[in-house]
């Protein structure tokens, strides 16, 4: 079958069919009803292969995504803390609806986010768009979601670049509180060398006046130190 040099594996709609034959829904619909495609949903269809799991999907697949927030801390930190839910970010809202339409065909759980223009600092790892580590970080802190940036931060320190995430980090806010992101993250790194018993983060010690966030820190900081 001619589609499945181009998009084995991956989705598919009329519009990219409409490219290699000049009558792209009858085909796709001969095509589905013969069994050799599946309709997805919202003009979306794929080539049925069998898949290792979301990963191996989401690899093949050539529509833009990046892999964003909880879902990115994982490639970061060595799936410290492991997650069934998947997130990515795309630029196409069809796109989306496409992949969380298919995701529920494949009993997977996908989180898409639509934006004009994806909002996050990404980069390439091997087939995949991820977000950037420092980026990663600070989406991951204003969500609450510490002992996954922390992690990140102590098993790549000497890759996380900290002036960006400074520069990232300063404007930005721990959802629902006044406390800002980079001052969490300096708290956190403080406990780090205080625990640890050594200057591993070049960083001022501070404190936070929000109670929750820096309960939740510390605990975050002793699950890293603990199981990393």
């Amino acid at each position: 079958m001619a589609l499945a040099k181009n998009w084995s594996g991956g989705l598919f709609r009329v519009r990219d069919v409409e490219k290699v034959h000049p009558r792209a829904k009858e085909y796709l619909h001969r095509l589905s009803k013969s069994g050799e495609i599946r309709r997805v949903g919202w003009s979306w269809y794929c080539i049925p292969v069998e898949y290792r799991d979301p990963w191996d999907f989401l690899a093949r697949d050539r529509g833009f995504k990046v892999v964003i927030k909880q879902t990115a801390a994982s490639i970061w930190n060595y799936d410290f803390i492991h997650r069934d839910i998947y997130r990515l970010a795309v630029e196409d809202r069809s796109y989306k609806r496409g992949l969380e339409s298919f995701a529920k065909q494949m009993g997977w759980n996908f989180e898409v986010e639509y934006h004009d223009k994806i909002p996050y600092e990404y980069r390439r790892i091997d087939d995949l768009f991820v977000e950037a580590p420092e980026s990663c970080i600070v989406s991951c802190m204003s969500e609450w979601s510490f002992t996954d940036a922390f992690a990140i931060l102590y098993l790549r320190k000497d890759e996380v670049d900290f002036e960006k995430l400074r520069r990232m980090a300063r404007w930005r806010r721990i959802s629902k509180t006044d406390t800002r992101v980079w001052t969490a993250v300096k708290y956190g790194c403080s406990l780090l060398n205080e625990k640890l018993g050594k200057r591993i983060f070049r960083v001022r010690s501070t404190d936070l006046k929000c109670d929750d966030v820096k309960e939740l820190i510390g605990e975050a900081v002793e699950k890293v130190i603990e199981f990393a």
